[in-house]
């Protein structure tokens, strides 16, 4: 009987390991843009604090917080940091990034989750001896908020700048790069993307709304994440909108970077 109830039990318990595992998939909240694309974002953004900078000082910031079953985000906490300084910056980037909710069961639900910020002098400096920081003339104050706007509800849109006056439609056909794959086989289309405009003029939480395939959307993505913009205004102060933009590859027009036609 006692060797019964133990081939049960054992029964029993592999049986709830077996629907537990087969049964309750979880997934935990992600960045809209991907994980990747988000980490790209916080390097070409990231203002790397003057004395953990003079002093060579290296480390991560962990960010904690909730995120809602509805992609909103609340309770910010540093769970672990190297420096003060370090805290305020990465705070202020984790806030910028917007959320897919984590799910069971397919079902999306309130979660609590964690974002690494990481802060490397040596990644710092090599990557803005590569790189130039395009210097915005801003004149207003930043809202605080991290509200995002519609384009409906601002008094002035939030619009490209270029250094060299050039207009965005000037930009893309002048930076545009076929990708080889998508010209062998002849692909061609309208590439959608939806981003958010920062108070600081850069371009976060980009997605894609309309896809070509063929390496497209990438080109795509590349060419928006290195613009920069004028912000949004309301009520007198710079804002985040939303802001989308279509970028056209098509076959047999001068819109590659070499100038040729395919």
């Amino acid at each position: 009987m006692k060797i019964l109830n133990s081939k049960l039990s054992f029964l029993v318990i592999c049986m709830t390991m077996f629907c537990v595992n087969g049964f309750c998939q979880q997934t935990d909240p992600e960045p809209v843009s991907g994980r990747n694309l988000t980490k790209d974002y916080i390097q070409r953004n990231i203002l790397y604090p003057k004395a953990d900078l003079e002093q060579n000082r290296s480390g991560s910031v962990v960010v904690a917080f909730n995120v809602k079953k509805d992609g909103t985000c609340s309770d910010y906490r540093i769970a672990s940091s190297f420096s003060d300084a370090a805290s305020v910056v990465a705070m202020d980037m984790v806030k910028r990034i917007l959320w897919n909710a984590g799910k069971v069961n397919g079902v999306p639900v309130d979660s609590e989750t964690q974002y690494q910020v990481d802060f490397s002098t040596k990644t710092y400096n090599r990557y803005w001896k590569k790189h130039h920081r395009a210097e915005i003339p801003l004149q207003l104050e930043a809202d605080s908020s991290y509200k995002i706007f519609s384009l409906h509800q601002l008094e002035e849109n939030a619009i490209p700048y270029f250094e060299n006056g050039i207009s965005m439609a000037e930009y893309i056909a002048g930076n545009l790069k076929y990708p080889e794959s998508a010209k062998a086989s002849e692909i061609q289309g309208t590439v959608r993307l939806k981003f958010v405009v920062e108070t600081d003029g850069s371009v976060s939480n980009i997605t894609i709304e309309k896809s070509v395939g063929g390496g497209c959307d990438n080109e795509a993505v590349r060419l928006i994440q290195e613009t920069r913009w004028i912000p949004a205004i309301k009520d007198g102060k710079y804002v985040r909108s939303r802001n989308e933009q279509d970028i056209t590859f098509r076959i047999g027009n001068r819109n590659f970077q070499d100038g040729n036609s395919y």
